[in-house]
């Protein structure tokens, strides 16, 4: 059984933690309908009262008369042993099927809006995610980033390194030189 990378993290709410798991890992987006057990043995016992899968993380949610103090440990055991089991996570109602091109697109999104957009923004600049097709994304260099030789390098050195090291079916970041693409 390959590992699988967990780390728990905090939310505003106090019943929520976040989980953030391997992008591309589950294959969808959206509130779980069945879970694989023990993990939906949690759900169906009341232990927990929501599993949501989000863009490289799964929100749990404790019942209020729980702590994570005492429950954790038990829902992290429960959660590693289903992510073992990717194909028998069923998505519940309004949940949307995720492949590799839109897995590497919230990632990247994330990235571009996250520490690489607040490096590009306090020079005047950004990066924006324009289009992902067959493991190639291109970012638009706007602003002070438009045709800044320092940018192209952030764009590769760090935007491709830290979207690789999320999802390594990366094949290409590259410089949208055309026309958005339409969205929608």
């Amino acid at each position: 059984m390959r590992l699988v990378p967990l780390h728990p993290v905090s939310t505003p709410d106090p019943a929520t933690l976040r989980w953030v798991v391997p992008d591309g890992l589950l294959p969808f987006t959206g509130t779980v309908g069945r879970a694989p057990s023990p993990l939906q043995g949690l759900l169906d016992d009341g232990t927990l009262l929501a599993v949501e899968v989000t863009p490289g993380a799964v929100l749990t949610v404790l019942s209020d008369t729980l702590t994570w103090s005492d429950q954790g440990p038990r829902v992290r055991s429960a959660l590693l042993d289903a992510l073992h089991r990717p194909t028998r996570w069923s998505p519940g109602q309004g949940a949307v099927g995720v492949g590799p091109d839109e897995a590497l697109e919230a990632a990247a999104r994330q990235i571009a809006q996250g520490v690489v957009g607040e490096l590009a923004a306090r020079h005047g600049g950004a990066f924006t995610v324009v289009d992902v097709r067959d493991g190639v994304v291109e970012v638009a260099l706007e602003g002070a980033c438009h045709d800044c030789p320092a940018a192209a390098v952030t764009m590769q050195a760090r935007f491709a390194h830290l979207l690789r090291r999320r999802c390594p079916w990366l094949v290409e970041v590259r410089e949208h030189t055309g026309t958005p693409a339409p969205t929608g």
